[in-house]
């Protein structure tokens, strides 16, 4: 994970606009990682919880549909669902 990742830390002084620039310490390298990795992780379970709910709408319409009703029916019965 490490190759593409920023292994400085920059830090500014406010007061006297002072910069430091160190490297990071194995602990912030490894929180940072660990931080992308859950950023990752929420933004996939995000996309997953998405397209569950567009495969559940997509489910309804078709249910509906086989029992006969039409898209106008739908769309007045479930405004949101379309």
């Amino acid at each position: 994970m490490g190759h593409d990742m920023i292994d400085t830390i920059l830090i500014v002084n406010a007061a006297t606009g002072e910069t430091v620039e160190r490297e990071r310490t194995a602990e912030e390298q490894a929180q940072r990682e660990a931080d992308i990795a859950a950023a990752v992780a929420a933004e996939e379970e995000y996309a997953a919880a998405l397209a569950a709910e567009m495969q559940a709408k997509k489910d309804a319409i078709e249910h509906a549909k086989s029992l006969g009703f039409t898209d106008e029916m739908i769309n007045v019965m479930y405004p949101n669902l379309t």
